[in-house]
């Protein structure tokens, strides 16, 4: 005895059509509802104003700035073509040599972090030419050290050291720009300084507050 292929009952092919149309009405109804979600997010990521993200805190040479967990002044800005280390000529270079010397002192309860450092010029934004691993200050000390920068001499115009804690977890943080004093007006003068000019270049250097 053969057995054909069995046929579903009408009634219980379209009840079963209608369920699987209900199902796949809500799935694509959850999807829509995901999609505008994310949609709204990137939208308030793309249109959150520029310069929101951190607050910039201004000073000069000279001037000790007020930061949390402590303070910040920049001590001393020297330009040359040639950096020396240990009364050797360490590197050379075709344009220009900024090095800034910074002083963190942390005066909080926590230490004070800037890690990272760019020296800027108009659009121009220049990296750390030698990374010294940044100012780290523990609590009751301060810490003493040369940015290096390797600059382009014809864009110095209005330079500003900016510097800033790294942080593995983008939040809120506050960037210390100082103006260097080396403007449109005086660039000239710091480009003929530099010419044919060592600069002895300072390691970190770590002692208690006075």
């Amino acid at each position: 005895m053969t057995v054909g292929p069995m046929r579903a009952d009408p009634v219980e092919a379209r009840a079963l059509r209608q369920a699987q149309g209900t199902s796949r009405s809500k799935l694509v109804g959850v999807l829509a509802a995901i999609a505008l979600i994310v949609l709204s997010a990137v939208g308030l990521q793309l249109s959150e104003p520029e310069g929101k993200k951190f607050q910039v805190i201004s000073g000069v040479p000279g001037e000790t700035i007020k930061v949390n967990n402590g303070e910040v002044t920049v001590t001393r800005v020297r330009v040359g073509t040639f950096l020396i280390e240990r009364d050797e000529i360490s590197d050379r270079t075709p344009g220009m040599f900024v090095v800034v010397t910074v002083t963190a002192a942390a005066t909080g309860p926590k230490d004070l972090k800037l890690t990272e450092a760019q020296l800027l010029s108009k659009q121009v934004r220049y990296d750390e030419y030698e990374t010294l691993g940044g100012l780290i200050a523990t609590p009751g000390f301060q810490i003493s050290s040369d940015a290096v920068f390797e600059v382009d001499p014809a864009q110095i115009d209005d330079l500003t050291l900016e510097m800033w804690p790294r942080e593995s977890i983008s939040g809120y943080q506050e960037h210390v720009r100082i103006t260097l004093d080396i403007t449109a007006d005086n660039a000239e003068q710091w480009r003929s300084a530099a010419k044919d000019r060592g600069i002895e270049v300072a390691r970190a250097t770590t002692r208690a507050i006075p």
